[in-house]
């Protein structure tokens, strides 16, 4: 249970958090390409009219081939729920997520989260944050400095803070999205 006064120093730590860590997004130069960032300095189009490759667009496509071959989304993290020991019932309990939607997870070969479930899954699952950026990866997202959103859950993940509601009224409170709707009007008997 968190009283009033310890959810105000809270929000007031997560500020400063923020305010330390937040970096406005700018441009980047260079196109995802297979997992791995090809720019104009890394592509020589000149050796490829000529027919080969440098050294360093080979190394790109074959860093992309390496992921490709990985376990995917769904792989990594039913192994890391075997390896925390969490029921699959208690995943998507923990993680604030639908039965329906969880089901989707592990059964559909063509789903594909949002990162938003990612993290939620997350956070359910009480990953590290090692733990958290492996699985964002599988699933083709990653945790930016640029954006609120990530900072806040990584904020509560460093902490050992693993509570969808709790992360969800921290995100409601700086007025962003919550990362899962399902419960959102379900009142706490605590506040949060």
């Amino acid at each position: 249970m968190i009283n009033d006064n310890e959810k105000e120093l809270l929000l007031q730590d997560l500020q400063r958090y923020l305010a330390a860590n937040y970096t406005p997004k700018k441009f980047t130069r260079g196109t995802p390409f297979l997992g791995a960032e090809i720019s104009a300095e890394t592509l020589d189009v000149r050796s490829l009219r000529r027919g080969g490759l440098t050294s360093a667009t080979k190394n790109a496509i074959l860093q992309g081939i390496r992921q490709m071959l990985r376990p995917g989304f769904r792989a990594l993290l039913f192994e890391l729920a075997k390896k925390k020991g969490v029921p699959n019932v208690e995943i998507y309990r923990r993680s604030d997520l639908t039965k329906a939607h969880f089901s989707k997870i592990k059964n559909d070969d063509n789903y594909h989260p949002s990162k938003e479930t990612v993290l939620a899954l997350a956070i359910g699952l009480k990953l590290t944050l090692d733990e958290t950026k492996r699985l964002l990866e599988r699933a083709g997202y990653t945790l930016t400095d640029s954006s609120k959103t990530d900072l806040i859950v990584q904020y509560f993940i460093e902490r050992q803070r693993y509570d969808v509601a709790e992360v969800n009224e921290a995100l409601d409170a700086f007025g962003l999205p919550t990362i899962t709707n399902h419960r959102k009007s379900r009142e706490r008997k605590d506040g949060w």
